[in-house]
């Protein structure tokens, strides 16, 4: 057996599940239990963060990869030292979630979804089955990009914009109307739409938690538009950042970025005439990435971007 930890700590990510305590490395769940094709073990790496609290053990052959239960027993008798409920089985990029108790259900998934998956069922926020079940009709929890021909943008409390006003984007949480049985610590600040300076006539819009920029809004052409600044909110360069761009001209149509009501009355934006949404990840606790849902593993496992516009 091996146990998969970092030969060099100082390269751990910042975003692994370890906590540094009096000089001890921890985490605050127990390790996930690996069973790894000996040929495939490079698949694991420090740099992923969920690979940081794992145990592997190795097996030798493709046939034995197929009996999940006899993975099942060993994992059975480790409860105590790893997580009880699942193992994961992984042969190069493939990888299998696997009920300790049920080695029947079992889920397959590829490298780039671990961080999803792992982080859900780790967590308890999903189960094997609900991943089996997602997996049929997950396409159909996309939001609809159709709209009226007489789109107005309007305020969180449903009134006109004028477009001489100014506003801030509040990032909708939907988790916080969740009920939870636990009493908070603390108040969680919201997060806004933030802007910062990339060049003298350009910047780039992040997700921030209790501050943000102000925007403003133009129509031309029957077409709307966010502004800040005096630029235009547009794609950026490399297609996978929102900026906003000091410049004579509106947008190409390449570069437009749709605004859509949610059916909660809620902000969606999204590339121009398409469903490819933006969505906030939150790469730090006081700094969200906006990228759009572009490959189908960001359509499946992201949240789109749902603002909410505060009249300034």
């Amino acid at each position: 057996m091996s146990y998969m930890s970092p030969k060099d700590l100082f390269n751990i990510p910042f975003r692994t599940p370890l906590k540094k305590e009096s000089g001890i490395w921890t985490c605050e769940h127990p390790p996930v239990l690996y069973f790894v094709f000996e040929y495939g073990a490079e698949s694991l790496s420090v740099q992923y963060a969920y690979d940081n609290n794992t145990i592997a053990e190795f097996y030798h052959s493709v046939e034995e990869e197929e009996d999940f239960g006899k993975f099942a027993e060993i994992a059975r008798t480790k409860k105590k030292s790893c997580v009880s409920w699942f193992f994961v089985v992984n042969r190069g990029y493939t990888y299998h979630v696997v009920d300790t108790n049920n080695p029947d259900v079992c889920y397959e998934f590829e490298a780039n979804l671990k961080r999803y998956v792992l982080g859900f069922l780790m967590t308890k926020i999903k189960t094997i089955e609900d991943f089996i079940e997602e997996a049929k009709n997950w396409h159909k929890r996309r939001p609809s990009a159709e709209r009226g021909p007489d789109f107005q943008l309007r305020d969180n409390q449903g009134v006109p914009l004028e477009e001489n006003e100014e506003f801030m984007l509040e990032i909708y949480d939907s988790d916080s109307d969740n009920d939870n049985d636990e009493e908070d610590d603390y108040e969680t600040e919201p997060g806004y739409i933030e802007a910062f300076k990339l060049t003298s006539d350009s910047y780039s819009l992040h997700g921030s938690m209790g501050h943000g920029a102000t925007f403003g809004f133009k129509v031309v052409d029957k077409i709307t538009y966010l502004t800040h600044n005096g630029g235009y909110a547009c794609m950026g360069t490399d297609e996978f950042e929102l900026q906003t761009v000091v410049e004579p001209g509106i947008p190409t149509k390449e570069g437009r970025i749709q605004i859509h009501y949610a059916e909660d009355g809620n902000v969606l934006l999204s590339q121009w005439n398409g469903d490819v949404y933006f969505y906030c990840e939150w790469i730090k606790s006081s700094l969200g990435i906006l990228n759009t849902d572009c490959s189908e593993e960001d359509i499946r496992w992201t949240k789109p971007l749902k603002l909410v516009i505060n009249r300034v």
